[in-house]
Parts: structure tokens; sequence; C-alpha cells
């Protein structure tokens, strides 16, 4: 299996190329990381060219930086995701692989969310993930692919992660052992290793048929600020004092506080179960260093 990968700069991508070794054919880096935009089509075909199938990634994560650039999330996640689909369909690709984000179910009622689930964005990542959704899911309606799968990744955490978000925040002062400060104590994640996200995408990829696939990915479990802040404080031996300090990266009215999925779709229909408990994720973050 020759798999091509668009956005192996980021966070899901570098993994992925780290656990998959030589079965990733092609790799697709950003502008910012001296590759180049999603946009050049034609140069996407020619990186394209060869592979069995198409894992696509790229386009910027944070949530809370959207609210400050919507129109350059749109362009990324949307657009973008136009152009990568255009050309693998062009020179033949018969396997799609999207990696959306479970923020297009926007603010959910308190019970795992399913597939099914009305989607219903509230930030703008959210809303330009669900346009790239769109447009696959019409790919796979006329036939341009003989197997599309759609990952819904909640929380993503693991070695690599971004510092500045709440699992970042949290290993960097548990790992310098001092009381925790975070924006808010309320909300309610469904935390999911990376390693675990890939394999996902290692299944998604090897299927050859069965048309549009949506799955959620996570670990089916809801965890709070302060329970994750005491496992953080436990591995790190530091103290699990916790501050809340306000402010946020989105607006307070905006703020989801309970995401957490129902993942026994994905269990019957790729065989994809989680495999890393989450304290010992956290201790893999912690050991690896990156948030510090």
């Amino acid at each position: 299996m020759k798999i091509a990968v668009t956005g192996t700069d980021g966070f899901v991508g570098s993994a992925l190329v780290r656990l998959a070794g030589p079965l990733v054919y092609a790799q697709h880096r950003g502008p910012d990381a001296g590759g180049f935009d999603l946009a050049e089509q034609r140069r996407i075909e020619t990186l394209f060219d060869g592979a069995d199938v198409v894992v696509h990634l790229a386009g910027p994560s944070a949530v809370g930086k959207s609210f400050a650039a919507p129109a350059e999330f749109a362009r990324v996640h949307a657009a973008g995701t136009a152009s990568v689909l255009a050309a693998a369909e062009r020179i033949g690709v018969r396997r799609f692989v999207h990696v959306s984000s479970a923020e297009v179910y926007g603010r959910v009622v308190p019970v795992p969310v399913v597939e099914t689930a009305p989607i219903a964005p509230v930030s703008p990542y959210g809303a330009a993930k669900w346009a790239g959704e769109v447009l696959v899911a019409s790919a796979a309606q006329r036939g341009a692919f003989d197997a599309v799968t759609i990952l819904r990744p909640f929380s993503i955490y693991g070695p690599g992660l971004r510092s500045e978000g709440l699992v970042g925040r949290l290993v960097r002062q548990a790992a310098a052992r001092v009381p925790m400060r975070v924006f808010s104590t309320a909300p309610v994640r469904d935390y999911v290793h990376v390693d675990d996200v890939v394999h996902a995408l290692m299944l998604a990829s090897a299927r050859t048929s069965g048309g549009l696939l949506t799955l959620n990915i996570a670990a089916g479990r809801p965890v709070t600020v302060p329970d994750l802040a005491v496992l953080c404080a436990e591995i790190g031996g530091g103290p699990s004092e916790l501050c809340e300090i306000g402010s946020a990266d989105r607006p307070s009215a905006l703020d989801i506080l309970w995401l957490v999925a129902d993942i026994s779709f994905a269990e019957r229909a790729i065989e994809w179960r989680p495999t890393i408990a989450l304290r010992d994720g956290l201790r893999s973050c912690m050991a690896d260093g990156t948030c510090a």
C-alpha cells in the first residue's frame, strides 16, 4: 500500500510518517514548512502520482485562532480540500481518507455523540471542517473513489502536541511542578492518543471498497479538566492545585462544554479500538518534553 499524505509537517501527519514508515509514499508539507499551498493542484497531482490512497490532514487546527482568521481557515479547509480531491480524482487514486474534527458537532447535549448527530459547528474551524466533509461526501456520492473514509477525531494528544493547548499547558506546568492554571475548569472532553489516531488512519487506508464511512475516533470516555490536572500532577510529581484564570482562546458564549464520543461504529466498521490509557499517554507527553 502506497500512502500519499498531506500535512506531514503537522502533529498527526508527522506521527503518521513516524509510525507508517515506508508505507508513506509521498509527503506534502505546507508553505510554512518549506512546502507548497494546497491551491497548487498540478503540484499535488505530481506528488500523488502512483499512490494507492490519499490521507488528507493538511490545514490549521487551532480552534481559537479560527475566530481571528475565519477566511483563511475556510480557504485551506474548504478550497484546499476541493483541490486535493480534484488532484486525487484526476490521476486515478481510488481511496481517500479525510481527517475532519469533532468540532463539526458544536454544542451537543451531554451524552456520547454518534456520527448521525446533528451538525452545528460554532467555530469557524468547525464550519470549515464541515465544508470539507461536504466536498468529500459529494466526491464519494458521484463515485470518484472506491472507498472514502471521513474520520472525526475528538481531543488528540500525545508527543509533539501544541504546547498552547490545554493538555500541553497542563503537562508543561506539571513538569515544572508549579500550581496549574487554566482558562476554565468547566469543559469535559474525550482524549485520544495520536498513535491510536494513526492506527485508525491505517485501518481506514486499507479499505478498498464500500463507499463512504464517517467515524468518530476517540476514547469514548469523558474527562474533566480537574481530573486531567490531577493525572498530570501525579505523573510530574508536583502540586495538583488548579487555578481558573478566566479568559480563553474563543468567546466564552461559544465554548463547547461537553464533547464525548460514542465509538461503537468505528469498532464495528474498521475494528478499531483505542489502546493507550490516558495516564500512559500523558506520561509519554511528559517524557517527550515537546511541551516544556
